[in-house]
């Protein structure tokens, strides 16, 4: 699953562990984001909280974030540890589950672990869950993980403190916009893919991790809600996606494949061309089943302080920054759509233009629609 596929914070920090006679890399300020981390969450008196953490990395979070849970009259359980099984057993005893940043020493969740946490979210109510993954959402544009740096630990930390209530505003008017018609994305490399959202459910991830926002839920992830916060996504309606995504640069396995294009009908690749690199980009599609050919998702970043610099390879957390737009192939059940499989890979492109019956909502990279200020 794409959960157990996540590189985990410390691991990548210790590529940077400093030499001799350098300075140490600098903690977050766990107290602030515990207090952002809290207020998220809106507890309701007496809801217990799980957090599953590693002692060797980000627990200087835990005592912060307790006391703040309790302060909101909530109720802790003892934290898991990342080396102690996930069950659902644990899970029934909590109304709301943390998932902290695991370390080298820790590890993902097994594909078992993660099928009790879905079964849990699946069962509704107030149940639901904050991702708090960090740098294992740095990424480069071809989706996969990229080293982690300290000043990106800074650039997170300042993601959390945004006006909330106009990512929401802004999230809003792009729906409405995205629903009018047939959605258009353009690259400057080529990609020209076009798709209709119809009736499919938005997922807003604008940090609301409420109780009243979970049992509003209409899909899976709906209540798996992230910290920085900033995407919206939606599942479109399959048979209407079309046209080609062209990656100029794109890892697969081992080999850096060029200027990759997947032509797309009815939501399915039909053919795909390389400049170079195409036996490995085929071999992933084959790996990954006939959901590897099949179109996931549409995602679009909002969050004004998760910028990525002109000219960068590396896209901040999963794409939440204002203008990424994030193509994904692969299994969207947790979006509400009808891909099944376990597999999923994303896309991101930094220099699209979005537009509906050119009504734009992305030019060249840039949101426009009533961008956000930092």
């Amino acid at each position: 699953m794409q959960h157990c596929l996540l590189l985990s914070w410390c691991l990548l920090a210790g590529m940077l562990v400093p030499a001799a006679g350098q300075s140490a890399r600098p903690s977050p300020d766990y107290d602030a984001i515990a207090q952002r981390m809290a207020g998220a969450l809106k507890l309701r008196r007496g809801e217990r909280v799980l957090m599953r953490f590693d002692p060797g990395c980000f627990a200087g979070v835990i005592a912060p974030l307790e006391r703040r849970i309790r302060a909101a009259r909530g109720l802790v359980s003892p934290p898991l540890p990342a080396a102690d099984p996930l069950t659902g057993r644990l899970l029934q005893r909590a109304d709301v589950y943390i998932w902290l940043p695991l370390g080298q020493a820790g590890r993902q969740l097994s594909e078992a672990e993660y099928g009790s946490l879905v079964r849990w979210l699946d069962q509704g109510g107030a149940r639901r869950e904050l991702h708090f993954h960090w740098a294992e959402g740095t990424r480069q544009t071809d989706g996969l993980p990229d080293a982690h740096t300290p000043g990106l630990d800074a650039l997170y930390a300042n993601a959390l403190d945004i006006d909330y209530a106009a990512l929401n505003a802004a999230m809003d008017r792009a729906i409405g916009v995205l629903r009018l018609g047939t959605v258009r994305i353009l690259t400057p490399a080529g990609t020209d893919f076009m798709f209709r959202i119809g009736e499919r459910p938005f997922n807003k991830q604008n940090g609301d991790v409420s109780p009243e926002r979970a049992r509003a839920a209409r899909v899976r992830v709906d209540r798996e809600i992230e910290l920085p916060a900033g995407a919206l996504r939606v599942a479109p309606v399959e048979d209407s996606a079309a046209g080609q995504i062209v990656l100029p640069q794109a890892r697969f396995g081992g080999t850096v494949a060029r200027n990759v294009v997947f032509q797309i009908d009815n939501g399915r690749i039909t053919r795909v061309k390389a400049e170079s690199g195409l036996a490995a980009v085929e071999a992933e599609l084959a790996a990954g089943g006939e959901a590897a050919r099949r179109f996931r998702e549409f995602a679009l970043g909002f969050n004004p302080k998760l910028a990525v610099r002109a000219g960068d390879r590396l896209v901040p957390y999963y794409g939440y920054g204002a203008g990424v737009v994030r193509l994904s192939l692969g299994d969207n059940e947790e979006l509400g759509g009808n891909v099944r499989g376990d597999f999923v890979r994303w896309f991101f492109f930094t220099d699209a233009s979005v537009h509906v019956d050119f009504r734009y909502l992305v030019r060249g990279g840039t949101l426009v629609i009533e961008q956000l200020q930092p």
